[in-house]
């Protein structure tokens, strides 16, 4: 039940941005479920920078929210998750980060501590990536931590590394 992320896409919007073309389907570890793009839904949220639209959930799967991160005029960062319970798991893709991409992961757990009532926010990737002691470190340095092979917070998938983002602290603080 975890989504891939969609990396930053340089250039204007044009034509291929609006085409009819049938778009891939999205990947799913574990996987269930076989949607389409769902960057049309219903939008929950839009201000200068961000955009953030639901997708229907289909045959009861959790429901896909979509956050669009305008990094400039021409660069956006966008992060494709799945929301379940009261979390909120996102893929890191394959490949270097893309410039940007931090700001705009900040945006989105800025936007799940304040206007969402999740608990976690999970972060994914392959074990088998080359960077994945920088990655590790950069998102350690945002304040998520490492979970242990495991855990029950997540599914079970010894390829893969969860980190997490706790969000359940900063909102009984504020109480």
């Amino acid at each position: 039940m975890i989504q891939q992320l969609s990396i930053s896409q340089p250039g204007p919007p044009g034509p291929l941005w609006c085409s009819d073309a049938p778009h891939p389907q999205l990947k799913i570890p574990g996987g269930r479920g076989t949607s389409r793009d769902h960057s049309l839904g219903v939008l929950l949220h839009k201000d200068e920078r961000l955009t953030v639209t639901r997708a229907a959930p289909v045959n009861g799967t959790p429901p896909l929210l979509h956050f669009h991160y305008q990094l400039n005029e021409c660069r956006t960062a966008c992060w494709d998750t799945v929301l379940s319970s009261d979390r909120l798991f996102l893929e890191i893709p394959a490949g270097p980060l893309v410039e940007g991409s931090k700001e705009g992961l900040i945006a989105l757990l800025q936007f799940a501590e304040e206007k969402m009532k999740v608990n976690y926010v999970f972060l994914w990737f392959h074990k088998s990536r080359e960077d994945r002691t920088s990655i590790m470190k950069t998102f350690h340095y945002m304040g998520l931590e490492l979970l242990k092979p495991g855990s029950p917070l997540v599914p079970t998938r010894s390829d893969l590394v969860f980190m997490v983002y706790s969000l359940e602290n900063s909102s009984s603080d504020e109480e």
